[in-house]
């Protein structure tokens, strides 16, 4: 029978290949002697035994699979996938067009699984990273010393550039393994150590999945929250510029309190003090940057592909608060430059701010300090003075060297 018991269309059948000759389960044999049309890269389809199912490689580009389903929906389909389809697989695309009673999935082992079996180690600790199709900077937001991470790869993070990314971050003792080819004829397990790697011309095959270990003294990206403000580009000397100091930085992101899935702005972000750390402690919530100044933008988006967030840290060119119009609105928001319109940023932010968001903004001139208080009215709300001094020499002596104070005010939008 072509429909299910309650006449809808068939169910769509996914098939995971695996790494070891495709070898497959009997339910997804049987998907396969069942199938009316199967879809699959040319590797896959020309493992399946000559028949007179038709056959279709995959659409290039990608986006016009589910168009292709749909087409075909009252026939019995399966799709031919690599290893497991719900690992950083084809898996995820399916499900943003199709509910999970469409789909069924057949799991088989993954490449990753297949290289770890290689060298022998365990992998349920490992930091999975997917960096296929994505900027090779992402790894810089997940780098840390002392750790195991499991990376798929693209023509654009071959081996030799993760090792350079590796030394660039202090961690050139790390150890890689490259897997080439898992499940082939044209296998290939190789060790190496970064240093090493990085300036050599060794080849490889584009098939690889690259597990690392890192070593080595490290220091260069940030591993706990309070990003030195020296590491941050500025266009100034080292620490200073248009940057949030970073006691008042911690601050700021202790009352924003960002959250995995949650939208958040970073009105007049300045060259990127908060929304770099927002981005980077929370990787599951998007950031928008909102910055006006050409200057200033220039080293925000330096320092966004420093500390390796490209991914969730969004730069919007523009003036607040006609910038704000096209981005979602937001669970979060932190207002720390107004140009002068600090009013009128409070306003349109709290219309925008989702029941039981959160609004932090910070007052260091007095006329701003006015603005806050007025804004804020009766209303319930948490205030908060920052008094920073830091040393410095002077005649030879070490003094401490006030900052201007910093006022706070954390409001939240009744839910």
């Amino acid at each position: 029978m072509n429909a299910q018991p309650d006449g809808s269309d068939p169910l769509i059948q996914v098939i995971g290949m695996g790494m070891e000759g495709g070898a497959l389960g009997q339910a997804a044999r049987a998907a396969l002697e069942q199938a009316e049309l199967i879809i699959g890269s040319a590797t896959h389809l020309a493992t399946v035994p000559a028949s007179s199912v038709e056959k279709q490689p995959y659409p290039s580009p990608m986006s016009g699979l589910p168009a292709l389903l749909r087409i075909h929906a009252k026939r019995r389909i399966t799709i031919l996938a690599a290893g497991d389809p719900l690992f950083f697989g084809i898996g995820s695309t399916l499900l943003r067009h199709f509910a999970p009673q469409q789909l069924v999935f057949h799991p088989n082992v993954s490449s990753i699984q297949a290289a770890f079996s290689r060298l022998g180690r365990p992998w349920q600790n490992a930091h999975w990273i997917s960096l296929h199709g994505r900027p090779l900077a992402t790894l810089r937001s997940a780098l840390q010393s002392n750790r195991l991470y499991a990376l798929l790869t693209d023509r654009d993070s071959a081996p030799a550039a993760i090792a350079r990314v590796l030394v660039e971050t202090g961690l050139g003792e790390s150890k890689l393994w490259v897997a080439e080819d898992l499940g082939t004829d044209r296998e290939r397990f190789r060790g190496f150590r970064a240093v090493e790697l990085a300036d050599a011309d060794t080849e490889f095959s584009l098939l690889n999945v690259v597990i690392v270990e890192t070593r080595g003294p490290g220091g260069v990206l940030p591993e706990f929250p309070g990003i030195p403000d020296e590491r941050f580009s500025t266009g100034a000397e080292p620490g200073k510029g248009l940057l949030s100091k970073r006691e008042v930085r911690l601050t700021i992101l202790s009352l924003l309190a960002p959250r995995a899935d949650e939208t958040g702005w970073d009105v007049g972000a300045g060259c990127g003090g908060v929304s770099v750390e927002w981005a980077r402690w929370n990787p599951h919530g998007e950031v928008h940057a909102v910055e006006v100044h050409p200057e200033r933008l220039e080293h925000l988006g330096i320092n966004r592909e420093r500390f390796g967030v490209v991914a969730n840290l969004h730069i919007v060119p523009g003036r607040a608060p006609e910038a704000l119009a096209p981005l979602p609105d937001p669970h979060a928001v932190f207002i720390g430059g107004s140009s002068g319109s600090l009013r009128e940023m409070l306003d349109a932010v709290w219309a925008r701010l989702q029941p039981g968001g959160r609004l932090v903004a910070s007052a260091v001139t007095e006329n701003s300090r006015v603005e806050l208080h007025t804004f804020v009215g009766d209303r319930p709300a948490e205030w908060t003075e920052l008094s920073i001094a830091r040393a410095e020499r002077l005649a030879g002596q070490r003094v401490m060297r006030p900052y201007l104070p910093v006022l706070l005010l954390k409001l939240e939008k009744p839910a």
